[in-house]
């Protein structure tokens, strides 16, 4: 039997008119009094007696209003110490991503909960890559997605894949009607990278290493404006693939680069991490970059 029925009929027994009852069920009269009819057919007996003045309870209605009222106090008790119950048996997994990645760690999120039931995903969105670092280390997250190197942040991590490096230039650029360019391709124009490098460190030995000798330092800029410098033609955006097809553009064209070293894209996680969804964690990003 429903719920619903029980508290229905508590309201019309409480107050003793169909009209208020409905008002403070926030139903129509004639949903209430339809409840009302379905209950008595249900328990087969009469709970109501109806007049001009509103309705009383039958005998056998207030025997009933006394034991509903208890029984809808048991069945919230029961549904609560239920639901605290599966809270308890849950993981929740606290994932921090820059804003570039949200996109694809709602999919990563998802995935994870559609595999595994049982764990509960709480995404935390952060402004840049080294932000989520001091979340992980600060305790208020669980696991991110990163960009190697990674071993200088001190956390547990695992590498998903190799990540080919890919030019973003304006469709009516010189370059791009080429199927793939080589980085000294890229010397004659400003090149913008995003601002993915978990420290100073590593952002220095990348920078070098997306440059021929001579050419002048990528800009390292948000994500966010990468593709917009490139669809007006100030810079030429060289981004890890699997971030830049998040930004997809008819002003703009994705070419690799094939003489670029790939970046290694890894899942991170803290030793205080809930460890049963982590395998689960590693294999919904790995499906989710390639």
């Amino acid at each position: 039997m429903n719920i619903r029925l029980f508290e229905s009929f508590l309201a019309v027994a409480a107050e003793r008119n169909i009209t208020r009852a409905a008002a403070r069920l926030h139903i129509t009269q004639q949903t209430l009094s339809a409840q009302i009819r379905h209950l008595e057919r249900t328990l087969g007996v009469v709970l109501l007696l109806r007049d001009s003045r509103g309705v009383e309870l039958t005998p056998a209605g207030q025997v009933f209003a006394e034991g509903a009222e208890r029984a809808v106090t048991d069945l919230r008790s029961l549904i609560e110490r239920v639901r605290a119950a599966d809270a308890a048996s849950a993981d929740t997994l606290r994932i921090v991503c820059c804003r570039a990645t949200v996109p694809l760690m709602i999919q990563v999120a998802e995935a994870v909960e559609t595999a595994d039931p049982a764990v509960q995903v709480e995404l935390i969105s952060v402004r840049a890559v080294r932000d989520e670092v001091r979340i992980l280390d600060s305790g208020r997250a669980d696991a991110a997605l990163l960009w190697a190197p990674v071993s200088d942040t001190g956390l547990r991590h695992s590498i998903i894949g190799s990540d080919p490096w890919m030019a973003a230039v304006a469709t009516g650029h010189r370059l791009a009607s080429h199927a793939t360019l080589r980085l000294a391709d890229l010397a004659a124009d400003p090149v913008i990278v995003p601002a993915i490098f978990v420290s100073e460190a590593a952002q220095r030995d990348w920078v070098a290493a997306l440059r021929p000798d001579g050419a002048a330092e990528p800009i390292v800029r948000d994500s966010e404006d990468g593709s917009i410098l490139a669809a007006r033609r100030q810079g030429i955006w060289l981004a890890p693939r699997s971030l830049s097809r998040r930004y997809p553009d008819d002003a703009i064209r994705l070419i690799p680069v094939s003489d670029a070293t790939p970046i290694d894209s890894a899942v991170v996680w803290t030793a205080e991490a809930p460890h049963r969804p982590m395998g689960t964690l590693i294999e919904a990003v790995r499906a989710a970059v390639q």
